[in-house]
């Protein structure tokens, strides 16, 4: 099977049927997962498919602080 591992905007609208201009808007304001290569955005699957099951939400692990 050839999954592509990463997406540009129009690939990932269709991949979560989204439009265009409202990945750009979330690109803009840092709620999508996103790597910017000079004047490209591109999208790891991986890391889109783990921000729909957040609810579109991005969650950084933090570490945890030990009990005091």
């Amino acid at each position: 099977m050839n999954e592509t591992r990463f997406f540009d905007v129009p690939k990932l609208g269709e991949y979560i049927h989204l439009s265009k201009s409202c990945i750009y808007k979330m690109v803009s304001n840092k709620t999508i997962p996103h790597i910017k290569i000079g004047t490209r955005t591109l999208f790891d699957r991986d890391q889109v498919d783990q921000w729909v099951l957040n609810g579109g939400r991005m969650e950084d692990e933090l570490p945890r602080l030990p009990k005091l």
